[in-house]
């Protein structure tokens, strides 16, 4: 199934690319060994620091809060490609994550004293004091930046001063937009399978075991549902069906009754097993369906 001109020609109007930036010191150094297996490593973790777990937190947030309202680029990882439509949530997101990145580099020199005296009691004969830098050093190498380019298209002027290179860029351009909105297409069909999916196992799981349904039942689907229109960049007609008729299910339920009432529980259930089984459909590739294990869970 390929991607429509309108869409490949429109993708730079509707969307930009996010470079995203992470620096991370290292905690973890080889120790040397005596054992001569070259297949044996020893590590020693030579920071252990409240900041830094925060550090990484704030990462995994964000991480998380670009699942929502971007889609990843092909081109390597830390790239994203950003719906207009969400430009104003993710930048003041990363500007509240890059303050917050600061002061955890703060809290980061302040204790760093304290890290290197528990390191060389936590340690013993493996602490050794040249792992460590200065505290303004350690901070340093924690940073969060990031840029937004355009989604460019051919420059015009090739086509004046190398027409042939124009056109081979251009067709080249068209190619790997065309790739980029497969894949956008197809990571959102997978991703809401996997969600679907795993509502249908909370729905079916034996009277013994306990069933969850609290509010988090329709979170990943209402965040699903409330973002589609933006980061349907592939204008995915049988997607945006499914996304309906999910609407249709989900809209008024009550998740009291859900929790309490049988006959609903199994409604839903019905519901739902024929629009995974239309989605399965959806995302074979070459009559192999498509490893679900690889898809990441977002909750």
């Amino acid at each position: 199934m390929t991607i429509n001109k309108k869409s490949i020609a429109s993708l730079s109007d509707r969307a930009v690319y996010l470079v995203l930036d992470w620096s991370f010191m290292g905690t973890w150094k080889r120790v040397e060994t005596q054992d001569t297996n070259s297949e044996v490593r020893a590590r020693k973790r030579i920071v252990k620091a409240e900041a830094i777990s925060k550090i990484r937190k704030l990462a995994g947030r964000q991480r998380r809060m670009l699942r929502m309202y971007a889609l990843n680029s092909l081109f390597r990882p830390g790239v994203y490609v950003v719906p207009l439509d969400y430009i104003e949530q993710v930048d003041d997101k990363l500007k509240e994550a890059k303050a917050e990145m600061e002061l955890l580099k703060d809290e980061l020199k302040a204790e760093w004293k304290a890290i290197i005296a528990e390191a060389k009691k936590r340690l013993g004969k493996h602490f050794d004091p040249n792992d460590y830098r200065s505290a303004d050093a350690a901070a340093a190498a924690y940073d969060l930046n990031y840029r937004y380019v355009p989604i460019a298209d051919t420059p015009e002027i090739l086509k004046t001063i190398a027409a042939d290179a124009y056109k081979e860029d251009l067709e080249r351009s068209r190619q790997e937009t065309e790739k980029e909105l497969e894949q956008f297409r197809d990571s959102l069909r997978l991703t809401l399978l996997g969600i679907v999916e795993n509502m249908r196992q909370t729905l079916t799981k034996p009277d013994g075991e306990k069933r969850v349904f609290g509010q988090r039942f329709f979170k990943r689907l209402d965040n699903f549902l409330g973002t589609f229109d933006s980061k349907n960049l592939s204008d995915d007609g049988a997607l945006k069906k499914v996304v309906e008729q999910l609407r249709k299910v989900s809209q008024g339920v009550d998740i009291g009754d859900l929790k309490k009432d049988a006959d609903i529980q199994a409604e839903m259930n019905s519901n739902l097993h024929q629009i995974t089984k239309t989605m399965k459909e959806m995302v074979k590739e070459d009559g192999r369906m498509i490893d679900l294990s690889m898809v990441e869970d977002e909750a």
